[in-house]
């Protein structure tokens, strides 16, 4: 018997399974800083810590610095917001977490606001458990009462296929390569286009 047949069926089948993936992220609020993680089986694949300052964010992987403009219509940002919305519908959420510790250094406050962010999570779980009815949920809340702290994270279990994730990719970079293409031509006839003399200078100048 020829066990190398076996091979293509192997590889089809882990083309196909769905894989499981763990997300983190992480963010104090007071401080515009955070971390951002992806695991595959509990087995790091990049972790990397972040600060916002202004219109740049700041990066730090591996003790390498390195600072980014914010550009919403750049072409990393529309290929991003692309792969998210191709990728979601095939994507399973198996596992949600949300954690946070708030405060605002008096007690009564620090409670009514630790109720609002509860009803409103609450609100979000709702919503997504319509959508996605097997994922499990859950909301750690701490309240720090006579501290200062606006701190959040989440962590989430999703589950994946090879296949969506090929596919969702090549997507991707077609459609936010148009996008991007759609939105250089505008910029370049805006550009072009000779600014309108005002009604005033026309009629001085008959």
């Amino acid at each position: 018997m020829n066990y190398y047949l076996f091979i293509p069926f192997v590889i089809i089948i882990i083309f196909f399974l769905p894989i499981k993936m763990e997300a983190r992220v992480s963010f104090n609020v007071l401080d515009f800083s955070g971390a951002f993680g992806v695991f595959f089986y509990k087995i790091k694949l990049t972790h990397q810590q972040f600060w916002i300052k202004g219109k740049k964010i700041i990066t730090k992987k591996d003790n390498e610095i390195e600072t980014k403009e914010m550009d919403f219509q750049s072409e990393e940002v529309i290929f991003l917001e692309t792969f998210m919305s191709q990728i979601k519908d095939k994507t399973r959420l198996r596992e949600l977490s949300v954690f946070y510790n708030i405060g605002v250094k008096d007690a009564f406050l620090s409670a009514i606001l630790a109720g609002l962010v509860n009803f409103a999570v609450t609100i979000l779980f709702t919503n997504i458990k319509n959508k996605k009815p097997t994922a499990t949920l859950s909301l750690n809340d701490t309240v720090s009462y006579n501290r200062e702290l606006c701190q959040f994270a989440v962590k989430a279990i999703l589950s994946i296929s090879l296949f969506d994730v090929a596919y969702s990719l090549l997507s991707a970079i077609v459609i936010s390569k148009k996008k991007h293409s759609k939105l250089d031509k505008e910029q370049k006839q805006t550009s072009v286009q000779p600014a309108k003399q005002p009604k005033q200078a026309k009629q001085a100048t008959k």
